[in-house]
């Protein structure tokens, strides 16, 4: 239809017949024509607006008659799992998960098993408005939508992420480091870092002076992409800013230059309280904390409960690079003192922590954690879990698998929790096994309490789906009355649910 005809024209056929009149401008099958302008009038009129004449009609749709769709099945059931974000799309009672992530989780699995097949188009605009709001899953909705999804992303401006745009956003509007908020300057600064580090840093440089203390912190940030020594001047003028958050920002960016002046500060204050004399380690903390240790970062006041020569101490280790002290394995079976010990041991993890240093966080984990299972410091398990993110993929797994077998409690101590969410799917054989011993542990089930429910909903989704019939085997095993049968089961149904989500895409 090329215009729309006027409401009265409409009317008329239907009350005579379209047998008797077409309208004027109808193409096709008079019946649908007729029912087509009505729907369309309809939603003028509703809206309050004239209807619009002239309008460009879109390119057509690329030809999908050679496209192989996955099966009828395997979209309904994504219809289902696209009901996280997309009214009308399914029920999300559907899915045995409870919240929305792990519905989303499931639909991430989904669109990583279609392959090379692709979507119905039916289902392309509430997969389009999902990746709108979840930019994680965009890379597996353009897989999956292929030219079509291209093609209707273009029809709308909120979509336009699947063509048009970077992970950072446009790259190339200087717009938006001109006038925009500050996190699209941010985001423009950092795409910039990517393409050109020495542009983003000379553009930041220039602009500093005329900068808000809170924007500089926040622009400061964006260095990070790309860091390099060439950053050290403009990082040094940072630490002389009168915000703290400024500062702080500066003094997290120079820990991660080994080679810098910064770097060689903090190496000589540490080694001057931390030395290696006849086979052991002897620390002498610092007596005070100066004016040059405080512009570098040292917080002069402690938290509460622990000694300022110790915090010192801890936070110089902190900010001083790992390389000063050799090999992790040989520097650590040196004995110390047991006064500085622990002090000694959490410097050093949050150095590795900081600066994502495999091998070091490799070598404290075990030592942090037999002090958190033993009741450590309140913030101990958080530098423990902080450690974990530094840690290997191989390495993660071997302490999640140590961990279990402490039992649910014990695991719980030290933040099992975390360490599985960084595991990578699916779960190596030995995770699986230890994973279903801790559930096995029924004395284990009712001491741990409430953190059953998080094991079991974390390993539905991260268990190789074929873990279905054992995990329906260890529900049907549970008694009804068994405070623990609704968790165990609504773990079972969603291993099942996976495994036949897969089957239905294989």
């Amino acid at each position: 239809m090329n215009a729309l005809p006027e409401w009265g024209d409409v009317l008329a056929t239907a009350l005579v017949g379209t047998q008797r009149r077409h309208l004027a401008d109808g193409d096709g099958d008079p019946a649908e024509v007729l029912l087509d302008a009505a729907a369309t009038l309809t939603m003028y009129r509703r809206a309050g607006v004239a209807p619009r004449v002239g309008v460009p009609v879109p390119a057509p749709a690329p030809d999908d008659s050679g496209i192989t769709l996955v099966p009828w099945a395997a979209s309904a059931r994504a219809a289902d799992l696209l009901a996280v974000d997309a009214a009308g799309y399914g029920s999300s009672n559907a899915t045995p998960v409870r919240d929305a992530d792990g519905r989303l989780e499931l639909l991430a699995e989904w669109l990583g098993a279609v392959g090379a097949r692709r979507v119905p188009g039916e289902l392309l605009p509430a997969l389009l408005e999902v990746g709108r709001r979840h930019r994680i899953l965009r890379p597996l909705i353009a897989a999956v939508g292929g030219p079509r999804a291209e093609w209707l992303a273009a029809q709308r401006p909120d979509w336009g992420y699947l063509v048009t745009t970077t992970v950072d956003g446009p790259a190339d509007d200087g717009s938006a480091w001109e006038l925009g908020s500050i996190g699209r300057r941010v985001g423009f600064l950092t795409a910039l870092r990517r393409r050109d580090p020495d542009a983003a840093r000379e553009l930041l440089r220039t602009a500093w002076p005329t900068e808000t203390p809170d924007d500089r912190a926040a622009l400061l940030g964006a260095l990070a992409t790309g860091l390099s020594n060439a950053d050290e001047a403009i990082l040094e003028t940072a630490l002389d800013d009168r915000r703290k958050e400024v500062r702080a920002a500066a003094v997290e960016l120079l820990a991660l230059l080994p080679d810098s002046a910064y770097a060689r500060r903090m190496a000589e204050r540490s080694t001057a309280s931390v030395k290696v004399s006849g086979g052991r380690i002897m620390i002498v903390p610092p007596a005070a904390c100066d004016k040059a240790m405080r512009r570098d970062g040292i917080t002069p006041r402690p938290p509460v409960g622990v000694g300022e020569r110790a915090w010192w101490l801890e936070e110089l280790l902190t900010r001083t690079p790992l390389r000063v002290w050799g090999e992790p394995e040989e520097f650590l079976r040196l004995p110390v003192t047991d006064e500085w010990a622990a002090v000694l041991r959490r410097g050093l993890a949050r150095a590795a922590a900081g600066q994502r240093d495999a091998r070091w966080a490799t070598a404290l984990t075990g030592q942090l954690t037999e002090e958190v299972a033993a009741g450590g410091r309140p913030d101990d398990r958080l530098l423990l879990e902080a450690l974990y993110d530094a840690l290997p993929s191989d390495a993660l797994s071997a302490i999640a698998v140590e961990v279990l077998r402490r039992g649910l409690a014990g695991a719980a101590a030290v933040g099992v929790e975390h360490v599985l969410e960084l595991c990578p799917r699916p779960w190596p054989p030995a995770l699986v096994e230890a994973v279903f011993a801790a559930l096995d542990d029924l004395g284990g089930r009712r001491s741990a309490g409430w953190r059953l429910a998080g094991l079991c909903e974390l390993a539905a989704l991260r268990l190789p789906a074929e873990a279905a019939d054992r995990a329906v085997k260890l529900a049907a095993g549970l008694a009804s009355d068994d405070p623990m049968s609704s968790i165990v089961g609504r773990f079972a149904d969603t291993l099942r649910f996976r495994q036949d989500m897969l089957e239905e895409l294989a």
